[in-house]
């Protein structure tokens, strides 16, 4: 878009003619008068005269083209206002400077303008009105304002294209956790904006005057831009993470546990908050786990009474514990509500843990009380040979031990397997006998045997009327174990388990005494159950043995022996079924219980391998 200054005619009356001027004009009005006198024609003749050419009498501010042609008028004005296109515009701001010569934007004399308007000036319509205005033009003489020109669009984009330079993002002030654990706060700045339409509307404004100066300052108007988060937004925060985040201590009994700080930031992270634009937000969804993990420091069974013994005599009582339960759901309530107590200003750090006491089935006071009453009440020892099919004995003897001295409190339940705990090679163990796919492996699995450890607790605790619970028969049947009264154990490789277990079922605590020995080739296991006796009464009736299946005996071949060597790898056992039922009666003789024990006993075909070398 280019731009040039309004028209203007001015009109000059009075002005003092130069003489070359005056007979120029005279010579001009004697000629008109003339061409007036002849007529028409005349005029018409006087008209061509000046036909593409300036009349007689105009100029263009001090630039008289009187008389001239196009070509000349134009370079006159050229030469006259050069100067109008020589200067800069300067725009300032707190930023800095830009220039923008007046060339880059072709400012300068509007020469076109102002040789159209210098062509048409005197010059109407009609004959008659062009006579007339020519000789008022002659007389008069017209002065035309001098015209400028520039590129208003080049302008405009000039400016916003330094507008657009100044502008700037304002940086956001945060929060960071150093590789040491402390929280920074990265400072925040302004950024800044620069709004170019007032200066657009100067700068043309400026430009537009004739009498413009050669530079021209404008200023361009440049604002801040604040962030969205303030240093001092992000240094409140950091203060309110401080305060979230402070170590929580968690005491139990004579310890104090800890939440750390270490930790609690690691859930903590910055964003918009409730009623503000920045602040601190802890994610809490780990504080189950961390409660839980808090849990298994805690959490303490109680601790039953029991008693010493001394050979066959009970000497005197182990002192009962109680336990204590901390309750996860309760604990973790009051740790959310002291987050929320720090959200709001506050800063707790200490959390009663919310702990439950358990006492023991078996207190201090009641195993005293029974102390001077027990007896042994039952008892009940099995024979066994001592060979590779029981860890020469390890497997039998090693689970009596571990049971020796267990006390069992009123109500409370026997489990083999709990309290034998985990059988390893490092207790002592070792490989034994296993009945696997209906045939006798010698040292088919690790503690083989240990089923006469179980069986004869079994007959103990059955002969002293406790109330049984977990009991199953062996495969096939052993003939040192009481018919139908046999108790097998074990823990498969796939997980499933076996085992034996009674209640306690009287007001008393029972001890449980256990001891293994050997008598040349020959081992032995023993239990006796101590308690306060209540005069029950126990009767065994065993039913008839049915189903019936009489064992064979097979003779094989082998290459694994040398010729005329043989070795018996099974027994022939018949095979048959049982039943056994108990009556356990009080001291009324009212019936306690009455358990009928169902045996389902395999049939075994004997093998001797023979060698054939």
């Amino acid at each position: 878009m280019t731009t040039t200054t309004p028209d203007s005619i001015a009109l000059a009356p009075g002005l003092r003619r130069p003489s070359k001027r005056v007979r120029f004009v005279v010579a001009f009005l004697v000629g008109l008068i003339a061409a007036m006198a002849l007529g028409a024609g005349a005029l018409y003749a006087y008209d061509q005269q000046y036909a593409g050419r300036v009349l007689p009498g105009v100029r263009v501010g001090t630039v008289d083209l009187s008389g001239l042609d196009p070509a000349t008028a134009a370079e006159q004005l050229r030469s006259a206002y050069a100067s109008l296109g020589e200067g800069e515009l300067v725009l300032t701001s707190p930023a800095g400077a830009a220039v923008i010569p007046y060339a880059d934007i072709e400012r300068g004399p509007d020469i076109d303008a102002m040789l159209a308007d210098a062509m048409a000036a005197g010059r109407a319509d009609g004959p008659v009105e062009r006579a007339i205005s020519n000789a008022r033009t002659a007389l008069r003489g017209i002065v035309l304002e001098p015209r400028v020109t520039f590129d208003a669009d080049a302008l405009a984009g000039r400016i916003e294209r330094h507008a657009s330079s100044l502008a700037t993002d304002p940086v956001e002030a945060s929060v960071t956790l150093t590789s040491d654990g402390a929280y920074e706060v990265k400072p925040g700045a302004d950024g800044r904006v620069a709004d170019p339409t007032a200066a657009i509307a100067a700068a043309v404004e400026s430009l537009g005057a004739l009498d413009a100066p050669a530079r021209i300052e404008l200023e361009l108007p440049v604002a801040a831009v604040e962030p969205s988060v303030t240093t001092a937004e992000a240094t409140d925060a950091r203060v309110d993470a401080e305060r979230l985040t402070q170590t929580i201590e968690l005491p139990v009994g004579d310890k104090t546990h800890e939440i750390s700080t270490e930790t609690l930031r690691s859930w903590v992270t910055f964003g918009p908050v409730a009623g503000r634009s920045y602040g601190p937000t802890i994610e809490t969804s780990g504080l189950a786990a961390i409660v839980k993990k808090l849990a298994k420091k805690v959490d303490k069974a109680a601790v039953n009474a029991s008693f010493k013994t001394s050979g066959g005599r009970i000497t005197g009582v182990t002192a009962s514990h109680e336990g204590r339960k901390l309750d996860v759901k309760a604990t973790t309530k009051q740790l959310l509500a002291v987050f929320a107590a720090r959200a709001g200003g506050q800063a707790a750090t200490v959390v009663e843990p919310a702990v439950k006491t358990t006492a023991p089935a078996l207190t201090t006071a009641e195993a005293k009380a029974a102390l001077p009453k027990m007896r042994r009440i039952s008892r009940w020892t099995t024979y066994f040979p001592i060979g590779e099919k029981n860890g020469f004995g390890a497997n039998i003897w090693i689970p009596a031990r571990l049971i020796d001295g267990y006390v069992v409190p009123p109500g409370g339940t026997f489990d083999f397997w709990k309290a034998v705990g985990p059988v390893t090679r490092a207790k002592g163990f070792r490989s034994g006998g296993a009945i696997i796919n209906g045939r006798t492996e010698p040292q088919g699995a690790l503690a083989g045997g240990i089923c006469s450890c179980s069986t004869t607790l079994f007959n103990a605790a059955a002969r002293a009327g406790y109330d049984m619970g977990a009991r199953r028969n062996h495969y096939y049947y052993i003939d040192r174990y009481p018919v139908g009264l046999d108790a097998t154990v074990f823990i498969s490789a796939s997980g499933s388990k076996q085992t034996m277990s009674f209640t306690n079922d009287t007001d008393y605590p029972l001890l449980i005494r256990g001891r293994g020995w050997r008598n040349g080739a020959a081992g032995y296991v023993r239990f006796d159950i101590y308690s306060v006796p209540t005069g029950r009464k126990v009767s065994f009736k065993t039913g008839p043995k049915r189903n019936y299946r009489n064992a064979s005996d097979t003779v094989q071949y082998t290459k694994s022996l040398k010729k005329g060597q043989s070795q018996r790898v099974e027994y022939p056992v018949d095979g048959f079924q049982v039943s056994v039922t108990r009556t356990v009666r009080d001291r009324k003789g009212k019936v306690v219980h009455r358990d009928t024990w169902f045996s389902n006993y395999a049939r075994i075909t004997g093998i001797t391998l023979v060698g054939r070398g």
